[in-house]
């Protein structure tokens, strides 16, 4: 995955922990007698949206106009509750707060997720088109550069399956795992007469890349 995107996605999570952490202050205060407690919460969530608006309004900022205009109306409508009623406002206009910060937090890992995805689909097709490509080219050379670059996507792929902190049911992990394996074995298996390569493994591998990555962008497309 290219360093940009990883950033991209860190800084999406971040984010979002920020968006909850709000959501959650605003929650407990709703239902504090502490004024000093509400104050806070309400404080850091506006200073929050306030600093989402001046992002917004920054030439850099590369968002769509669509979600720039809806995440600026928010914002406003966010400043204006909090500054009419303060702590004073009632419990419904706690819980439509923090609605709308769950929302975003939602939005922006569901985000991070389909980039994820996207990543992964394209780094297996891609895999699986070089393998192809330099087996119809007969080069050695870059048959063993493509099969090693396959592999090291299939140690990442079975080292995010196999991490606790995976949303990913437990039979995907599974059976992610158990193919990750499978390469790792073939590929092993090919380097020791890569001249004389056993093409029905080269194409259950690739076929393996191609099957994962079509999974992969039908659930994104989904």
């Amino acid at each position: 995955m290219k360093q940009e995107n990883i950033n991209i996605i860190k800084q999406a999570e971040n984010e979002a922990e920020i968006f909850l952490k709000c959501a959650l202050a605003l929650s407990k205060a709703s239902t504090s007698e502490d004024e000093n407690e509400k104050l806070l919460a309400l404080d850091n969530n506006l200073k929050l949206w306030v600093e989402i608006e001046t992002s917004l309004k920054d030439a850099k900022n590369l968002l769509s106009c669509d979600i720039k205009e809806n995440l600026m109306k928010l914002s406003k409508f966010v400043e204006r509750v909090i500054l009419s009623k303060g702590i004073n406002m009632s419990k419904t206009d706690y819980d439509c707060l923090v609605n709308i910060n769950m929302q975003i937090s939602e939005g922006l890992l569901e985000a991070v997720k389909n980039t994820l995805a996207r990543e992964e689909a394209f780094s297996l097709l891609k895999c699986a088109i070089d393998i192809s490509t330099a087996r119809e080219s007969n080069d050695t050379k870059e048959l063993v550069s493509a099969l090693e670059n396959n592999l090291q996507l299939w140690v990442y792929i079975k080292t995010l399956a196999g991490s606790a902190e995976t949303k990913l049911p437990e039979e995907t992990k599974s059976n992610l795992i158990k193919l990750a394996d499978y390469v790792s074995a073939k590929t092993i298996e090919l380097g020791q007469d890569i001249d004389n390569v056993n093409n029905k493994v080269l194409d259950s591998m690739i076929m393996t890349n191609l099957q994962i990555s079509e999974g992969l962008m039908t659930r994104h497309s989904a």
